[in-house]
């Protein structure tokens, strides 16, 4: 498989001027209209950020733009099988908004026919246990690799390859058997 990653660090769903890596809907806009064999994507996260500690924006917001999102997809790539990774539990956002915001982004994939791989739901990957979050999560580089001791938000490669790797993979092997 050829990986083109469009992505960029710090997104979100919702239009936050303060995200770093802009929004999602701004990504999927500038990618290419060749359709690619699958579509990955995840939000939330950031969006939790902006949401309860930034009021940024809310998150009936947040369900609207998630609909643009899921449109621009469907509307440019067709034939693409989308697939959305729900995020672990994170340690490091306000509870409440995480499972408001996850509701609010499974029942509108489903809406739109999205996969869903679910690392919040079919895992025990959970980072408000401190000793999942300190093995499991990163938040700087060491020696170019992803560290440990993280605050809980970025999975290292330990969380990725125990925990994301396998829902995800899963997932698109469901798909392409169809």
């Amino acid at each position: 498989m050829t990986l083109t990653k469009f992505a960029r660090n710090g997104a979100t769903i919702g239009a936050d001027p303060h995200a770093s890596g802009g929004q999602i809907l701004a990504q999927v806009e500038q990618a290419t209209d060749i359709a690619p064999d699958f579509v990955i994507f995840d939000g939330g996260v950031n969006d939790a950020q902006s949401i309860f500690r930034d009021h940024a924006y809310t998150i009936a917001t947040y369900a609207a733009e998630l609909e643009k999102t899921l449109h621009t997809m469907r509307r440019k790539w067709p034939t693409a099988p989308i697939v959305y990774v729900a995020a672990h539990k994170l340690g490091s956002r306000d509870w409440g908004t995480q499972v408001a915001l996850r509701e609010v982004t499974l029942e509108t994939c489903r809406k739109w026919g999205i996969a869903i791989a679910d690392i919040f739901g079919d895992t025990t990957f959970d980072t408000r246990d401190d000793a999942q979050r300190a093995k499991y999560t990163f938040d700087d580089l060491v020696d170019g690799f992803p560290g440990a001791e993280g605050s809980g938000t970025h999975p290292n490669m330990a969380g990725i390859t125990t925990f994301y790797l396998p829902v995800v993979s899963d997932r698109l092997q469901q798909i392409s058997s169809r």
